[in-house]
């Protein structure tokens, strides 16, 4: 038999408050519920998951959850934003978020790799009135030619007349410097870069000067870039 239960007056008095309360309090609230969470509402909106090949842009593809085994564990996600080259073999992992029904594909696995870029520039005469002027150029291995104006038929002008009077037969004698020039004729090609190393490439002009911007130094860096 259970034993009896003992008020002493302090418990009296905090059941007495308690009833008072309730007794004066707002009989017009709602009591408390309580809903019930559903499956639906415990699904997870952000996945891990598995991919094989391309993947352009405002297209679907199956993805294989990483990290479920059971099935169902594959979704359909939608890629919008930038578009994956299929160089790469084999599964490579991503990152799928839900909205509403629909899985989309928000970040996939990013590489390193390294380039040069420009450091710095410089303005540099190539073409230079009435002279000529060297230009050196460089090559990364490969090949390139030039096309130019070859030699061609030459041609003789009058550049300057003089004349002296003779004044003991009245004789006038009448003299004339001339100047040869070459006249271009078809236009040639030339290799001027090769075997990954510099050459040197001379040119030449009488009517003006024209300058170029030259690379003066440069610098490696690393970048990020989705796949080769």
């Amino acid at each position: 038999m259970a034993g009896g239960v003992f008020f002493d007056p302090d418990s009296a008095v905090r059941i007495a408050n308690a009833v008072r309360k309730v007794e004066i309090g707002d009989r017009s609230e709602r009591p408390l519920t309580f809903d019930t969470v559903s499956p639906q509402q415990q699904r997870k909106v952000f996945r891990i998951a598995t991919f094989t090949g391309a993947w352009s842009v405002n297209s679907s593809k199956t993805v294989t959850f990483k990290f479920q085994t059971s099935t169902p564990n594959t979704a359909n996600a939608i890629n919008l934003f930038f578009p994956v080259v299929g160089t790469a073999a084999g599964n490579r992992d991503c990152a799928i978020a839900k909205d509403g029904t629909a899985w989309y594909l928000i970040d996939v696995r990013f590489y390193t790799a390294t380039a040069v870029f420009v450091g710095a520039t410089q303005s540099q005469t190539v073409i230079s009135a009435a002279s000529t002027n060297s230009l050196t150029v460089m090559t990364a291995g490969s090949t390139s030619r030039i096309t130019y104006a070859g030699a061609g038929a030459t041609q003789t002008f009058l550049t300057a007349v003089a004349a002296s009077l003779n004044t003991s037969n009245c004789t006038i004698t009448v003299s004339t410097t001339n100047a040869t020039v070459a006249i271009a004729g078809s236009t040639q090609t030339a290799t001027i870069i090769s075997n990954a190393s510099t050459q040197t490439v001379t040119v030449m002009s009488s009517v003006a000067t024209q300058s170029i911007a030259v690379l003066t130094s440069t610098y490696t860096a690393a970048f990020l870039r989705l796949e080769a």
